[in-house]
């Protein structure tokens, strides 16, 4: 997948946006050359001392002018569709990347930069449509014109443009250059600074308790600074550009008008052709100048592209597959499991386990010495660098996503709620009816709820309950085997063990493996110590 896919993928679902486009730009295009040629007409008729169909050109000429205001609004209109559409293409297409993508190439993704993705790269990439590739066709196309017809008028006028078109696609050319890598560089620093928000936002409490304001400003100011100065160059070639394309217009015209006032016959024009000529002139450089703006649009948009179509090319992990799988006797075996997470140190070396139906195992040793780890092989989340994981024989990193909910439940000590009702936060929207809820709920211990379909609000609950609602969660599915990470770290003692004799009760059947933090409450806990 690629943006461009993405852009092609949209239009070949929406084919007539695709075809209103294509009118948009030769409708734009037809009529910027009206209104020049029926000035010639005009002014020629008023020379030669013909009146009589003044009236006529004028409300012509005035309905020219509604036209192409009437085309630009729907220029305008379709713009804003294109963008959205497309943009939308792109952040779906990026939403599904994630969910392919390992869990060791996600976690190696800074958040500020994953967040500049979805936002500053694909807004980049809506700017570009809005103000770049339709708007520069329809410029390119009017140039053309405009040329084709000062030709018409006078070849000698007509070469005279073409030397100075050169002059100014060079200087363009110069300005590309260097906006191209001063808005890459831009680009890769608007992470940086995202990320550094994102730190601070998640470190607030930290940085006041400890009172490292100066520490923390210093860092904010040094990422500032470099991305202010690439910005400012990026606007300093902004800013010189027009300017210098509106004194090459003048001198142009003044040009033309000081030949033509030496010697009227030298381009060989009436002086309706010649009024009509200067008009076109104007008219070209403003294509011109809109194409030098549109250009630095794109190679703005070009950065954002970049880098969206590296993190399109990121890995993907290996493909799932569905395996039948007998869940009334589950075995979960690690043999000669070793992972490294850097592909040098082993967090795990040479580990092997065998646990069955309803055993119980609580892993134990100080942070670093593996425990997570092996709870991430042990739900497929990750693959072992050496040996095998499996359920049932079959390895969990292959499992596919419906297997997994069906055999693992997992209880983490922190709580993931985004806001919907209760129902959809513990089934996480699954297809349960609301009796099912109401039970896992009285399981729990959590009777007190009487409407699921209310918001869950964390502040009407107590942390142990938010404990208990991550429970449910895991249970709600029947899931054969439960993991518990390190739920009670949070919690006093006597909710933990108030805790313990819930999951004691809904796991009667189940497979346990917890982490530290009272998991050897659990009635036929076996231990083990990593350290050891």
């Amino acid at each position: 997948m690629s943006v461009l896919n993405c852009i092609f993928n949209y239009f070949k679902k929406h084919s007539h946006v695709f075809i209103l486009t294509l009118f948009v730009i030769a409708a734009a295009t037809a009529l910027t050359l009206a209104p020049p040629q029926l000035l010639k007409i005009i002014v020629d008729d008023l020379n030669s001392g013909v009146k009589e169909r003044l009236l006529d050109y004028a409300i012509f000429y005035m309905l020219l002018f509604i036209a192409i205001g009437l085309i630009n609004f729907l220029k305008e209109v379709l713009l804003v569709i294109l963008s959205q559409g497309v943009g939308k293409t792109i952040r779906i297409e990026m939403l599904n990347k994630i969910h392919k993508l390992s869990y060791i190439t996600f976690s190696h993704l800074d958040t500020g930069n994953l967040e500049a993705y979805f936002s500053n790269d694909v807004e980049e990439i809506n700017t570009l449509i809005t103000s770049g590739v339709i708007s520069m066709a329809i410029d390119a196309f009017k140039m053309i014109g405009i040329v084709v017809s000062i030709f018409i008028f006078s070849p000698i006028f007509g070469g005279i443009t073409l030397l100075v078109i050169p002059i100014i696609v060079l200087f363009t050319m110069w300005i590309r250059k260097r906006m191209y890598k001063a808005q890459a560089a831009n680009r890769a620093l608007e992470g940086n600074v995202n990320n550094l928000v994102l730190e601070n936002l998640d470190n607030v409490v930290t940085i006041k308790s400890f009172r490292i304001y100066e520490n923390v400003e210093e860092k904010y100011n040094e990422v500032l600074k470099n991305h202010f100065k690439t910005n400012q160059k990026a606007n300093t070639y902004d800013a010189v550009f027009s300017p210098i394309m509106q004194i090459l217009k003048m001198i142009l015209i003044v040009l033309i008008i000081c030949l033509s006032s030496a010697d009227i016959s030298l381009f060989g024009m009436s002086v309706g052709m010649l009024v009509s000529s200067i008009d076109l002139i104007t008219s070209l450089f403003n294509p011109i100048e809109s194409l030098g703006m549109e250009l630095q649009t794109i190679q703005k948009s070009m950065a954002a592209i970049f880098r969206i179509n590296e993190y399109f090319n990121l890995p993907e992990d290996e493909k799932k597959k569905h395996y039948d799988i007998n869940l009334d006797s589950i075995k979960l075996e690690f043999k000669e499991v070793s992972f490294s997470y850097d592909g040098k140190n082993n967090v795990i070396e040479n580990f092997n386990l065998v646990l069955n139906g309803s055993d119980r195992l609580v892993l134990k040793g100080k942070s670093g010495s593996g425990k997570t780890t092996l709870f991430k092989l042990a739900y497929g989340l990750i693959k072992p660098t050496k040996g095998t994981v499996t359920i049932n024989g079959i390895p969990t990193y292959l499992m596919s996503d419906e297997l997994k909910r069906q055999v693992f439940g997992i209880v983490y000590q922190d709580y993931f709620f985004s806001g919907g009702s209760i129902k959809d936060e513990i089934t996480l929207c699954n297809d349960i009816s609301d009796d099912a809820v109401y039970k896992v709920l009285h399981q729990v211990g959590l009777d007190r709820i009487n409407d699921i379909h209310a918001p869950l609000v964390v502040t009407d609950y107590s942390t142990g309950e938010l404990s208990l609602f991550n429970i449910a969660r895991a249970i709600i599915l029947d899931s054969k085997v439960l993991f518990l990470d390190e739920m009670n770290a949070k919690i006093d003692s006597l909710s933990a063990k108030r805790i313990i004799e819930v999951i004691d009760e809904v796991s009667k059947n189940k497979l346990v493996m917890s982490i530290n933090h009272y998991g050897d409450l659990l009635s036929g806990s076996k231990i083990i110590n990593l350290e050891k």
